[in-house]
């Protein structure tokens, strides 16, 4: 029987030992600039946090704390980068806390280290919500798809306060309702195309057929106009929403702009 205590004793206190505590110190943190990427995985959202922080106190600190949202869809991994030592934290609501002595580290006064945060949110998650724990000098959030990246927030000089709200939510991208890329804006176009060069092959055919001289109807020019002037409209929408770049912007819309000028001075012409 004392035999199996002492086996129970000693399991006790290495489980203690390895395991991190809430007690420790992390006064004097300062975080230097964290990084927030958001991207489409198999997994759900993806969730990368690159966190540079100071020791700005006079004391050894042997504690971080970090502010995760509830709904994450796997166990967050939490890596100090110089090292590559991976922490266990423990688990207090929405804050993780790493015990750094656990492991043999410790950031001294003035000294900084730099923490990955990697963890994943379901795919409808509609935002991004942060609390913050320390004073943070620069923290911003982008949302990654492919080679296009978009930055969601920036922020600098943000102060953490005890007695205030020091929660962020930042909206992100529906991945099913992910911007335009140019192929359909491509798509678009030859179909407005296509649609123009059909009326015209067959406006040529019935003036063929007619024997008459080559002069447009004016129900030709008033279609043409509607949609010239709805390819217009198109290309600004999807412009205004930063689908297409400036260079394409302005090719397509001066060629397609005198098209449409043109058609309306015919039509002014005909009625005249």
């Amino acid at each position: 029987m004392k035999k199996t205590g002492v086996i129970i004793l000693v399991g006790m206190m290495t489980l203690i030992a390895l395991y991190p505590s809430v007690s420790a110190n992390d006064s004097g943190i300062v975080v230097d600039q964290e990084l927030v990427t958001v991207s489409l995985a198999n997994k759900g959202l993806q969730v990368d946090e690159i966190i540079k922080v100071t020791n700005k106190g006079t004391e050894n600190v042997t504690s971080l704390r970090f502010w995760i949202q509830q709904n994450t869809q796997d166990k967050p991994k939490i890596v100090e980068l110089q090292s590559g030592i991976e922490l266990i934290p423990l688990i207090t609501g929405n804050i993780r806390t790493c015990n750094l002595s656990a492991v043999n580290l410790t950031i001294e006064p003035d000294a900084s280290i730099t923490i990955e945060l990697t963890y994943y949110l379901p795919s409808n998650e509609q935002n991004f919500v942060k609390t913050l724990l320390y004073d943070t000098i620069s923290f911003s959030v982008t949302y990654k798809e492919g080679n296009n990246e978009w930055n969601l927030f920036q922020g600098e000089h943000l102060l953490y306060g005890s007695d205030v709200n020091n929660a962020m939510q930042i909206r992100l991208y529906k991945p099913t309702e992910a911007p335009l890329n140019i192929t359909s804006i491509v798509i678009v176009f030859v179909i407005v195309i296509i649609a123009l060069a059909l009326l015209l092959l067959l406006l040529k055919k019935k003036r063929s057929k007619t024997k008459k001289a080559v002069v447009e109807s004016e129900d030709t020019l008033t279609t043409k106009k509607t949609l010239l002037l709805s390819l217009l409209k198109d290309l600004e929408k999807q412009y205004r929403g930063k689908a297409i770049s400036d260079e394409t912007y302005n090719k397509i819309k001066d060629e397609y702009k005198q098209r449409a000028v043109d058609t309306m001075k015919k039509l002014d012409d005909l009625k005249k």
